[in-house]
């Protein structure tokens, strides 16, 4: 109902799934440690263990402590997002993988300012615009320009804002202002660069790159195919490996809280 009659000529509607993501990464976490992994929260990669041109483990430092340790491993996977090019200078040049990093703003208004029993997308000129609901709120955006500054906070201007509501605002019976946004939130997505100068148009493909030996590097990608992406990553350390590593199981195994999933399903 709140759009405006002349803003569309058809559309398809469809099912989707939603996801709390810091809570999923939480589930992600407490679903490798029950596998064994050892979970060390607000830590730094600050520096390589070297032998020779090997790499044998990191420097890490603890953020909340202030103290560094060392931990040792057969083989280190560089699976750092946005910091993919700072932790391979650590290790001596950047080799010929490059992640450049792209942000992504949010606007959250209250529900009641769009009428509406589904989410929205829409199509823009350069690529599309989601009109989420949550809770007691609608999440709109997003944006995709250049991002240089610090990375561990990326923040909108006000010409991300007005381009994400100018946008809105064409189909809207009554448009958004700026008293109308409670919240907004920007975030940073890695993208693999060397296509073509707009980052819209980067690859979000992912690749895995061995830029030193006892050094896996993945890079890339995207929320919904990381187990994809950690397949690759582990098939490229196990390779690295004299030991023989079983064949991965990512994709059988039910994250902590999903167990019974594969019952259901069948």
């Amino acid at each position: 109902p709140s759009l405006r009659k002349d803003a569309f000529v058809g559309a398809i509607q469809y099912w989707d799934a939603q996801v709390d993501d810091a809570r999923y990464v939480m589930t992600v976490l407490r679903t490798a440690a029950t596998y064994g992994a050892r979970i060390a929260s607000r830590t730094q990669c600050v520096g390589f263990l070297r032998e020779g041109e090997r790499v044998t483990g990191v420097k890490i430092r603890d953020l909340e402590a202030g103290t560094t340790a060392e931990v040792r491993a057969k083989q280190v996977v560089n699976a750092t997002g946005v910091w993919t090019d700072d932790i391979q200078e650590l290790v001596g040049g950047r080799g010929q993988i490059h992640v450049r990093s792209s942000k992504g703003i949010h606007l959250v208004v209250p529900k009641d300012r769009i009428h509406s029993s589904t989410g929205i997308i829409l199509r823009t000129e350069k690529s599309v615009l989601f009109v989420i609901p949550w809770g007691r709120h609608w999440i709109i955006g997003t944006t995709d320009t250049a991002w240089d500054l610090d990375k561990a906070h990326p923040a909108a201007s006000r010409a991300d804002i007005d381009y994400v509501l100018d946008h809105v605002n064409a189909v809207l019976n009554t448009p958004l202002t700026h008293d109308d946004v409670e919240g907004v939130y920007a975030g940073l997505r890695p993208l693999l660069m060397g296509e073509t100068e707009e980052t819209s148009q980067l690859s979000r493909e992912h690749v895995v790159a061995h830029p030193v030996p006892g050094l896996v590097l993945v890079a890339g990608g995207k929320y919904t195919t990381y187990r994809v992406m950690a397949k690759d990553a582990i098939d490229a350390v196990a390779h690295g490996l004299d030991d023989k590593v079983a064949e991965s199981c990512s994709d059988n195994i039910a994250l902590v809280g999903g167990e019974g999933f594969q019952a259901m399903w069948n």
